[in-house]
């Protein structure tokens, strides 16, 4: 008799896990259904249409499969166990997933960077346009293009990229950078008043970056050990194969340093130009006799 009634309660509560399971996928059928009308009737974008429906169905298919876990469940202490191995479970499989959500956290709170700012990671350069939950939209700079331009392309970077490469950023506190202008000169050159008209034409545009820089280098001060004692421009010189390199090293803002390159290098070759003892080095072997005067004539010819 006894076996007979256990029989008939197990049955009844079978049928009932059914009809539950059953009642749990017809709601979330409808939970899509409503969340598709919904998308539709408040996105123009079919992209983000799309978008809403496919988060909706991933939603609604999470909490059918959590549903069905507590219905079919035999008891307390065995459902526990099993979220906890499905929890464990999900979060191996979904490790990027967390890793970025604590990225974003971590951004936001410790203003890792923001929008406008100019970043680097994992060799990906650009001006941060959109910081979500999940990742960062870049508009690209450099790639295929020369300096420090923009490529017109959107790039999007994982938030868990903050736990596994170094973040350089250009503009934050302190928006200028070091550059460098390398120059060579033939052996035969006047070397010294070629370096005198690189380092005249780089102080001369240098004065007002010095003094927004020490204003800077003061606020960031505060935050950082961060102490530079020479701002002033100053160049280099090295004896390399091809001649004399003069490589003028300055203080210019990270989004200007194609500019303020291209500026400097148009006024000290005209200066290099109306010198008569100054010749730009180029890679080639010159047949010059050794008792040839240095500055004479027209420049000898050359054999590459």
């Amino acid at each position: 008799m006894d076996q007979i009634l256990q029989n008939e309660v197990l049955q009844n509560e079978l049928s009932a896990n059914v009809i539950y399971t059953a009642i749990s996928i017809v709601i979330a059928f409808i939970l899509v259904k409503i969340g598709q009308r919904f998308a539709r009737g408040y996105f123009d974008d079919p992209e983000r249409v799309y978008r809403s429906n496919k988060s909706a169905r991933k939603l609604a298919a999470f909490l059918t499969v959590v549903a069905i876990v507590i219905i079919w469940s035999p008891g307390f202490g065995d459902f526990v166990t099993l979220l906890t191995v499905i929890g464990a479970g999900m979060a191996i499989a979904l490790r990027e997933v967390l890793l970025s959500i604590a990225g974003w956290v971590r951004i936001t709170a410790l203003s890792t960077f923001k929008e406008g700012d100019r970043i680097e990671i994992n060799n990906v350069r650009g001006d941060v346009i959109d910081v979500r939950l999940l990742r960062t939209t870049l508009m690209e700079v450099g790639g295929w293009v020369d300096a420090d331009q923009s490529t017109g392309r959107i790039v999007h970077v994982p938030n868990s990229w903050l736990f596994e490469f170094a973040v350089y950023n250009y503009t934050r506190s302190f928006k200028f950078i070091w550059n460098e202008l390398p120059i060579i000169v033939t052996f035969r050159s006047d070397w010294k008043a070629a370096r005198d008209i690189m380092q005249k034409w780089a102080e001369e545009s240098a004065s007002i970056i010095e003094n927004q820089a020490r204003e800077e280098i003061h606020q960031i001060g505060q935050e950082f050990l961060f102490h530079y004692s020479i701002l002033t421009p100053f160049v280099y010189v090295r004896i390399e194969r091809d001649g004399v390199q003069l490589t003028l090293r300055y203080l210019c803002e990270a989004r200007k340093r194609r500019g303020s390159e291209h500026a400097l290098t148009l006024m000290i070759l005209e200066d290099f130009k109306n010198h008569p003892n100054i010749e730009i080095a180029h890679r080639s072997l010159a047949m010059v006799p050794r008792d040839a005067p240095q500055f004479e004539g027209m420049p000898p010819k050359s054999v590459t």
